[in-house]
């Protein structure tokens, strides 16, 4: 996804530089293209790895919601800063 960010300002770098001239024509306009047909080839074999994988290409609702719980004792103990102040003064 960030290569579309790197290319599309690029891109733009280039079209701006074009009008320019220079090194901006000669450099950041092949770089854009070539950071454009990358990401886009990438992102091409990404979703047919995904699909090939057999993974669904569009989001479904799911029919249950998620299960919830309630949270298990975990043998701590909470305490607050107060507590622990106080239990510092009589440890001394």
């Amino acid at each position: 996804m960030w290569l579309y960010l790197i290319g599309a300002v690029l891109v733009l770098l280039g079209i701006a530089g074009a009008f320019a001239g220079g090194i901006f024509t000669i450099i950041l306009i092949p770089i854009g293209f070539v950071i454009i047909a990358s990401a886009a080839g990438y992102s091409m074999f990404g979703r047919s790895a995904h699909r090939a994988a057999g993974a669904s290409t569009h989001a479904r609702p799911t029919t249950a919601p998620l299960p919830h719980s309630t949270p298990s004792p975990s043998g701590h103990e909470s305490t607050s800063p107060e507590a622990l102040a106080d239990a510092r003064r009589t440890e001394q």
